[in-house]
């Protein structure tokens, strides 16, 4: 079953994240107890076995998050539907832009996710001044494209 997330339900989701650590970034107990309200989790047989998180940055934009399925869970449509209750939470806000971080794009195109504007990477600041022969390799990089 397919809900809004519960205060009760923090622990059950760290642990559900903990185990998709190789996909996932970590969320500890505070800050799953700030976002609560904007988590879904799909329940079976009294299990917490998926889950997932919007975040709002601006009227313009936000991001699906920490989407996540238990491994003897996953085939059985449980991640389409989280991804689907964020999408019409975002459309309630009419927010314009919904982005994920993922490695499995696959998935996400299959919902109808995709490039924005035709760009080809999104790209994060780390807060690391680069070297100048880093910067030159990426450069270069760039260059051959």
């Amino acid at each position: 079953m397919l809900r809004h997330a519960r205060v009760d339900d923090v622990e059950p989701i760290r642990q559900l994240i903990e185990g998709n650590l190789d996909k996932l970034l970590p969320r500890n107990s505070e800050e799953l107890h700030e976002l609560i309200n904007w988590f879904w989790v799909v329940e079976q047989e009294g299990e917490i076995v998926g889950c997932c998180c919007l975040e709002i940055y601006s009227p313009k934009i936000a991001e699906l998050r920490s989407l996540a399925v238990r491994g003897d869970c996953r085939g059985k449509g449980y991640g389409e539907q989280l991804v689907n209750a964020v999408v019409e939470e975002v459309k309630h806000h009419s927010i314009k832009q919904l982005l994920v971080v993922t490695s499995t794009p696959e998935f996400f195109e299959n919902l109808n996710f995709g490039q924005c504007l035709n760009e080809k990477y999104a790209l994060f600041w780390s807060g690391k001044t680069a070297q100048p022969h880093q910067s030159a390799a990426v450069a270069s990089e760039v260059h051959k494209y």
